[in-house]
């Protein structure tokens, strides 16, 4: 006889052979293969003994400090039962620690039992599963028919259950330590993108796809923070989640607490969202439905103390993240925002480099400028002060011949006193001679002032022209030393350029 017997229907003249246990087992084993976290491996546990035994119903409960909580439920009378209060029956497998059967006949034991019974069950059988000698869950089964056991059967369906719990702890162990080595290799995998790029938009597109495709996503894009409105705006995506989504992405923003990408700003770590339909305020979340989305995940991209953007990702099946999953996430996140600070501050260097060149480049043309003017200065220095030269040899010249003059004027001086003391001798004869004299005489006084004039003006001049001369020899001399010092600045600027090279490559 199987764990829970033969179905009424099958007790008239002709009778098949029952399910045996241990195929029932090894059922259970294959199916636990896809076991994704602890609530799927009781999903499974529940629908293959449902299946396998074709029962009415099946319960697992959990028991946390003592106290059952109902985790799972499957079969016709799924939904029907409710899960206040607990269960007479299911107390006594739990303080005795023994699985524990009852038939139509015991209903007023338990309320729960007599609801099932008058929607068709016969028996109900609570097998608790113990750890460390401790219950901690107890499953729960309704049938269609009468067993009436034995203690050697009950203690069986013990035996059977501890078999069954570690064969379900086995593939969560096999699964989980799969999806440990799957998450480090997914680091590893988004390490390895990012270290390729050194350009920041280059390097947001990597991490999308790197991340997305690493943990088997469907879609994922990148939301930067507006300083401006304060608001999350949409920078990047990677994948497919249909076309009314992408619209819907396109145009929306979020405020910080608002949405999948807002609730990450806002707790600055990563936010899950098993049923994306559970985030009301997302005007993104009906679109996601439609394209049959499920599930999201978002995490903040940091840049120091704050936060810059978010980067969230959606799946089209419900998942579950375990704690490796969520540690290598945050893993993730950390190395992204990382990896982004270094780019985009490598980013900003070269700028920085760039124009550091370019105004170097333009100093150079100044420091060339003014080198060309003080070349030309000097040049015309040097013209200047050949014609100060010139103008002191014509100077000597002027003074030379103003002397001649000044001698003429002083002989026509005494020979126009001559002239007037001889007119005064001859009388009346001379009279008119002596006119002229006089006239002589003081064209010869008149000359004599001019010269004088003339000659100081003339030392005057020399007098400027030394000084100009002075000076345009103390301005060539300057000149001079603002060559060297030209000189020295263009050594420095290019020893700046070549530093600003190293710099931007």
């Amino acid at each position: 006889m199987g764990l829970f017997g033969k179905r009424a229907e099958d007790q008239p003249t002709v009778q098949r052979q029952p399910p045996r246990d241990i195929e029932a087992l090894e059922e259970l084993v294959n199916n636990l293969e896809g076991v994704t976290d602890e609530a799927s491996s009781w999903r499974i546990y529940a629908s293959t003994y449902l299946e396998f035994y074709d029962l009415e119903y099946v319960a697992v409960w959990l028991v946390e400090n003592g106290t059952p909580r109902l985790e799972y439920e499957c079969g016709r009378l799924a939904g029907t039962l409710g899960s206040g209060g607990v269960p007479g029956l299911l107390q006594q497998a739990i303080r005795g620690g023994h699985a524990v059967y009852a038939n139509e006949s015991a209903v007023g034991s338990d309320a729960r039992f007599g609801t099932a019974v008058r929607s068709g069950a016969k028996a109900c059988t609570v097998v608790p599963i113990s750890k460390s000698g401790r219950v901690t869950a107890a499953l729960e089964y309704f049938t269609r028919n009468d067993v009436s056991p034995d203690a050697a059967l009950i203690s069986k369906w013990g035996a059977i259950a501890r078999v069954a719990e570690q064969a379900r702890v086995a593939a969560l162990t096999a699964y989980f330590t799969r999806q440990i080595a799957d998450d480090r290799l997914a680091v590893t995998n988004v390490v390895t993108a990012l270290g390729n790029t050194n350009d920041s938009s280059v390097a947001l597109r990597a991490a999308l796809d790197a991340v997305r495709t690493a943990f088997h996503w469907a879609y994922g894009s990148y939301w930067q923070i507006d300083d401006d409105e304060n608001v999350l705006r949409f920078r990047v995506e990677s994948g497919e989640a249909g076309e009314e989504f992408k619209k819907v992405t396109l145009a929306a923003t979020f405020a910080e607490g608002v949405g999948l990408s807002g609730r990450a700003w806002r707790a600055r770590d990563l936010v899950f969202v098993r049923d994306i339909g559970q985030l009301t305020d997302c005007v993104r979340a009906p679109a996601a439905q439609r394209a049959g989305v499920r599930s999201g995940v978002c995490f903040p991209i940091s840049s120091g103390d704050r936060i810059v953007g978010t980067m969230d990702f959606f799946t089209t099946e419900f998942v579950e993240l375990s704690d490796s999953r969520m540690d290598a996430l945050r893993n993730v996140q950390q190395l992204v925002s990382q990896r982004l600070d270094v780019v985009r501050g490598a980013e900003a260097s070269a700028h920085n480099a760039r124009a550091l060149l370019d105004t170097v480049s333009r100093l150079r043309t100044a420091t060339a400028d003014a080198s060309s003017v003080a070349d030309e200065a000097v040049g015309r220095a040097s013209d200047m002060t050949g014609d100060v030269a010139s103008l002191n040899d014509a100077s000597a010249a002027i003074g030379d011949v103003i002397q001649i003059i000044s001698s003429i004027a002083d002989q026509t001086n005494l020979l126009a006193l001559n002239a007037t003391i001889e007119a005064a001798r001859a009388g009346e004869i001379g009279k008119g001679f002596a006119v002229v004299a006089g006239e002589v005489k003081e064209l010869a006084r008149e000359t004599a002032e001019a010269t004088k004039k003339v000659s100081e003006q003339i030392a005057a001049l020399q007098s400027s022209a030394e000084s100009v001369a002075g000076g345009i020899r103390t301005t060539s001399e300057t000149i001079a030393q603002l060559d060297t010092v030209q000189a020295r600045i263009g050594e420095v600027l290019e020893e700046q350029a070549s530093m600003a090279h190293a710099f931007e490559h």
